[in-house]
């Protein structure tokens, strides 16, 4: 106990058993400058967090660098158009930004008046540009991230000079106020976090690294117009070299900064609970007095009322025992006649039903691993895998918590020996591996569901029964039913049972858009096609292939509540399905890469951030810590 020579009063009263024990429902009340030292076994004084100072220079010097690149280029292009220079002595503000948002829209409105046409091109560009002048307010959110006032005023300086070259040139391109648009909801509330845990250092470091993203990708967008400032209105329009396809990353690595900020925020929020806890292991233990004293009363209260309820069962028997016959009679005429019910389906009863091969994705990824190491495997470029497997937009693909759809297209030089499918044999043995490995143990609050089909493994449709577009319905369709048995809506399940037809291709897609519609939001669902182009002949599987990917890219866009996750790919291009995809939902891995120093796919690769698939699941499953979801998973062998 603490001596009342040093403490003139207490601050709670603490106790512990006869014994010298202790009980967590002693713990002092938070904040109340009391704690219990779990180690030492006795109540101390709560440490003073204020000694903990936070050095703000050395955290977010990353962010110089980033800075004076942006300024750089900033400068660059003011100076070209005329305007004063920035520096980081310049005052600049959200507010600043916005007058340049209201600017750029006015010269817009001025552009597309003539045109009243919403469906057309200016109406296009009209009606997403006057999007991002709405919600462009949203940005105050960045300005608030940093203690720096110079990083926030070369930001808002970088936003400037950007909005004034779309309004000099006259020409906007769609992909930058897309990313401009995107920017404010990124960061949706992480100047909150910001604020609420000021005092935690690993935050401010992944702030850093988000500010660094943010720098480079408005870095980039000046480049552009730097490179392009005397050029024509008319080629302006046109897509210059490896523009979109950079920016497109820089986004990428964006989403991927902010979730890992996130990360640790939810981290830091649940152990911001524990005080919550302790507060409520002390109302527990004071409200555990006010039990006794009512429990004492209805003990003394137990004896009478089992004596009242005695007297009333026994003044009961005598009129019980008069009408037995009669209320046994009007009971059985009272009875409503029973319905049959159905007796509940099995997800095996179905499988069997429809002849389904719960084997046939791991044959066909031992299949396409057999020609990596076999004589066709000296074909295979390992460059494309190593650009493959580092390929940001497809790492933010796989670990992002939310719903997205990629078109990948190699763009190889031999169709057979496709680099493009072992990536995807990779990417699929490591989701099966997780999927079985949570199925060993009691059922798992998140269910990763991994669904693939190898198409270049069943090319000929005359010869090979699962050659056609029907089966590959079919095959996604029994894969769903068997991996997400405990989840499947019964209902649901047995619609699937009686109205699919397996030669039907629009009645399996049908069955195949409910259960999918059915699934619940801790549902992670992971779908793969490789290799479209083997399907892409003759015209008639072509028109199937066509329609089946149709219409899973029909299901994604109705935003079903279970997390989609879509990866179409081939090991050249998918011409044919082109055009069921945005242009941000289609990747283009370059013709012509660099030499690699990776000299074998089966080679210890060292990329930066390889794919983590228990990413999936950080924010949907509680129970796990956040940090675990970093841990490593190569996709080599």
């Amino acid at each position: 106990m603490l001596s009342m020579t040093d403490h003139y009063e207490v601050a709670e009263y603490m106790v512990t058993s006869l014994d010298g024990t202790t009980h967590p429902a002693l713990l002092a009340r938070p904040r109340s400058g009391i704690v219990f030292d779990g180690k030492k076994k006795r109540w101390a004084l709560e440490p003073n967090s204020t000694t903990n100072q936070i050095d703000y220079d050395e955290i977010y010097s990353p962010c110089s660098q980033a800075r004076d690149d942006l300024l750089a280029t900033a400068n660059k292009y003011s100076k070209k158009l005329g305007q004063p220079l920035l520096d980081l002595n310049t005052s600049n503000s959200w507010a600043d930004v916005e007058k340049s948002v209201e600017a750029a829209c006015a010269k817009l409105e001025t552009l597309a008046s003539k045109d009243k046409d919403l469906s057309g091109a200016s109406g296009k560009l009209k009606r997403v540009f006057r999007s991002l002048c709405r919600n462009a307010g949203a940005g105050e959110n960045l300005a608030a991230l940093v203690p720096n006032d110079t990083f926030t005023s070369v930001l808002c300086g970088g936003i400037k000079v950007i909005f004034s070259g779309l309004r000099q040139t006259g020409v906007y391109r769609e992909e930058v106020y897309k990313a401009l648009e995107d920017l404010p909801f990124i960061l949706t509330d992480h100047a909150a976090h910001v604020k609420i845990y000021d005092q935690d250092r690993e935050l401010h470091c992944r702030t850093a690294a988000l500010y660094v993203a943010i720098f480079n990708t408005l870095n980039h967008i000046l480049g552009w117009f730097l490179k392009n400032t005397f050029i024509t209105g008319v080629k302006l329009a046109l897509n210059p070299v490896g523009f979109k396809d950079k920016l497109h990353e820089r986004l990428a690595e964006v989403k991927i900064a902010a979730q890992r900020f996130e990360n640790h925020a939810v981290k830091l929020s649940r152990q911001s609970q524990d005080e919550s806890i302790q507060l409520q292991y002390w109302t527990a233990y004071r409200m555990n007095h006010l039990h006794d004293n009512v429990q004492t009363i209805l003990n003394r209260t137990e004896l009478l009322e089992d004596r009242i309820a005695r007297a009333e069962v026994l003044e009961k028997l005598d009129p019980l025992l008069l009408d037995a016959w009669r209320e046994k009679l009007l009971k059985y005429q009272s009875m409503p006649v029973k319905q049959k019910s159905l007796p509940n389906l099995e997800p095996g009863d179905v499988l069997s039903h429809f002849s389904y091969e719960p084997d046939l994705v791991a044959e066909d990824c031992n299949s396409l691993k057999q020609q990596l190491h076999g004589f066709r495997g000296a074909h295979i470029d390992t460059n494309r895998l190593a650009a493959l497997q580092s390929n940001v937009r497809l790492r933010a693909w796989l670990t992002i918590n939310e719903p997205s759809a990629i078109l990948l297209n190699g763009r190889a030089c031999r169709p057979r020996d496709s680099e493009v499918s072992q990536f995807s044999v990779k990417i699929i043995e490591s989701l099966l591996e997780q999927h079985e490995a949570s199925g060993t143990s009691e059922t798992p609050k998140v269910a990763l569901i991994p669904l693939a089909f190898f198409c270049g493994q069943h090319r000929d449709w005359h010869q090979d029964s699962n050659g056609a577009p029907e089966e590959v319905a079919m095959s996604l369709l029994l894969q769903l039913i068997d991996r997400c048995r405990e989840r499947l809506d019964q209902s649901v399940l047995r619609q699937c049972y009686t109205r699919t037809k397996p030669r039907n291709l629009g009645s399996v897609c049908a069955s195949l858009e409910s259960l999918i519609m059915s699934l619940d939001q801790n549902v992670i669902l992971v779908l793969i096609l490789d290799d479209l182009l083997s399907f892409s002949k003759p015209r008639e599987r072509c028109e199937k292939t066509r329609e089946l990917i149709s219409r899973l890219v029909e299901t994604y866009r109705k935003q079903p509540t279970a997390t989609l996750k879509l990866l179409f790919s081939s090991p050249m291009r998918s011409d044919f399905v082109e055009d069921l995809f945005d242009e941000s939902e289609r990747l283009d891995i370059p013709r012509h890469l660099p030499t690699s120093k990776i000299s074998s796919f089966n080679t210890e690769s060292k990329v930066k951030e390889p794919f983590d698939s228990k990413d999936l699941i950080t924010y949907a499953d509680d129970e796990s810590e956040t940090e675990n979801v970093e841990s490593e998973v190569s996709l080599n062998d």
